[in-house]
């Protein structure tokens, strides 16, 4: 009879990332974000003072607030929708070793990812896991959690060893 690794193993309060961990990826990101988001500013100065356009220059230096605001919004979802519905991690949680996983151990789908970044936009939400169960009303309210993946693998080994047994 052959050994099959399980596929999703159920999640556990122990196998949680740490608030540590939720804070770092949270400041990690940021710092992302902010190289994107001054990305484009970038760009338009590299064209105004080689290329003498103004235009694009102009307008980013006289953007209105709120389109500012909602445009930083835009690109925050984008940032976490695509990159977290891909690999389950952003670019902070590939950093800090975490991964997001549906609160039954499951993969999530692109619809909770992209209700997942949504709900990072409420107000406060980056204080709400700092808990004593370090889940983030955007976890509580898509109904995921971030794992430590090294408790979460050392769970899946024990698992599999304990499948390896009742095989033989």
């Amino acid at each position: 009879m052959e050994f099959k690794k399980p596929k999703q193993i159920a999640i556990t309060n122990a196998m949680l990332a740490s608030s540590g961990q939720r804070l770092g990826n949270y400041i990690l990101d940021m710092i992302i974000y902010n190289m994107i988001n001054v990305f484009p500013v970038a760009i338009a100065w590299v064209l105004f003072t080689f290329l003498g356009e103004q235009d694009l220059y102009f307008w980013l230096e006289n953007i209105n607030p709120v389109v500012d605001f909602l445009i930083s919004y835009i690109i925050i979802v984008i940032y976490y929708s695509i990159l977290e519905s891909l690999t389950g991690r952003s670019v902070a949680k590939y950093m800090t070793n975490t991964k997001v996983f549906m609160a039954d151990g499951s993969t999530p789908s692109s619809s909770v990812i992209i209700k997942r970044s949504f709900c990072r936009l409420i107000p406060f939400d980056q204080l709400s896991f700092l808990g004593t169960i370090p889940r983030g009303w955007h976890d509580t309210i898509s109904q995921t959690v971030v794992v430590d993946l090294k408790k979460y693998n050392q769970e899946l080994e024990m698992q599999d060893a304990i499948n390896e047994i009742g095989q033989e």
